[in-house]
């Protein structure tokens, strides 16, 4: 592989498929008196963009919309809203196949398997412990933790996954993490209550739901044998028509995201959970033009850049969730990739963002 193909590996612009994720955002947005096109507009969008089942958009424009939508009703709940009435079967193979699986379990299994036909650099997981299920996701993609909308949405989706496959509409989490929540309304708190449950808690670096771990093996409600078959085959064939760069490498970068955040560091670990043998592994990375060394410190930089813009985050939390058992191992990689300490790297990021808010809220010399 060529020093060029190598880069484009590491640096492909993560996309998404809006036609699985924001169906019937046109007419969510005129129900409330807003028009959509103003929003598209904004972010660099078309109209096409929302209903074309194969046309996939850079993810960050993505994310700007939904803030736009936000902005233009306006409404700082909107992304809880909109995820919270998204109807699964509207979300794809992944909405689809999750629907028509045999139990809650299964159907969250699909999801990660399914989750690169919608979206790329996105990790989905589900880990149980004590009794709990703890159901959760991240992008892989620096930068990304800024966008609360985001965040709102997929939690209300994944709850309202959770109610229909079940077939109960009021079902709640028992405890719902956020990276960041900010000062709500008495009003606004009662309406995410209603969608999300009265234990949410933020401050941790992966939006996420914990369940009780039995509801894994309840039977969907949803389920059907024929669908699911049908919908696995078209989802196996959406996967392998995926570009390589969003394919073999695009799979280890999110395995081994899901695996730093477990402590489990060694590349023994990522050839386990491939299903391959380490020297097999090797070879893929060579033929690739990369290591697994060189591999999870890519990972790591841009998990760190994105968990960095969460100010709530202690740096030793940070440094735990990418796999160091030290902060200092952190600080010193950090170091090596942006030739700044993380805790100095945070506090210009700061203060360069109070810096541009405090231009924006000067009146123009028009004015």
């Amino acid at each position: 592989m060529t020093t060029e193909r190598r880069a484009a590996a590491k640096l492909a612009t993560p996309t998404i498929n809006l036609a699985s994720i924001v169906y019937g955002l046109d007419a969510y947005m005129r129900s409330r008196g807003a028009d959509v096109g103003e929003a598209l507009r904004r972010a660099g969008l078309e109209a096409e963009d929302l209903i074309d089942p194969d046309r996939r958009v850079p993810l960050i424009r993505y994310l700007e919309l939904l803030e736009i939508c936000a902005d233009i009703l306006p409404d700082r709940q909107f992304g809880l809203k909109f995820g919270a009435q998204y109807e699964p079967r509207h979300a794809g193979v992944v909405g689809n196949v999750a629907l028509a699986s045999r139990t809650v379990g299964e159907a969250f299994a699909t999801v990660g398997r399914y989750l690169p036909t919608m979206v790329d650099a996105t990790v989905h997981g589900v880990e149980v412990s004590d009794g709990i299920a703890f159901v959760y996701s991240y992008y892989i993609d620096p930068l990304m933790m800024a966008y609360r909308q985001k965040v709102d949405w997929a939690i209300a989706f994944g709850c309202n996954l959770m109610r229909v496959g079940l077939g109960d509409p009021r079902w709640t989490p028992q405890e719902v993490l956020l990276p960041q929540l900010a000062d709500e309304t008495p009003a606004e708190r009662r309406t995410r209550t209603e969608i999300m449950g009265n234990n949410i808690q933020a401050g941790h670096p992966w939006a996420g739901i914990r369940f009780d771990a039995a509801l894994l093996g309840r039977p969907m409600a949803t389920a059907d044998g024929m669908i699911e078959s049908l919908m696995r085959h078209y989802g196996d064939l959406r996967l392998a028509a995926l570009p390589d760069q969003r394919g073999e490498i695009e799979q280890l970068r999110r395995e081994i995201a899901r695996l730093l955040v477990k402590g489990e560091t060694g590349i023994e670990h990522l050839a386990k959970a491939t299903g391959t043998s380490v020297r097999t592994l090797q070879r893929r990375l060579k033929d690739a033009d990369m290591n697994y060394s060189e591999l999870q410190s890519d990972v790591r930089k841009t998990l760190a850049l994105n968990l960095l813009e969460n100010e709530t985050l202690a740096l030793g939390e940070i440094a735990f969730s990418l796999g160091y058992s030290e902060v200092s191992a952190f600080n010193h990689a950090f170091r090596r990739w942006v030739g700044q300490s993380p805790g100095d790297f945070r506090r210009l990021r700061a203060a360069r963002s109070t810096a541009a808010m405090a231009r924006k809220s000067e009146p123009s010399a028009t004015e």
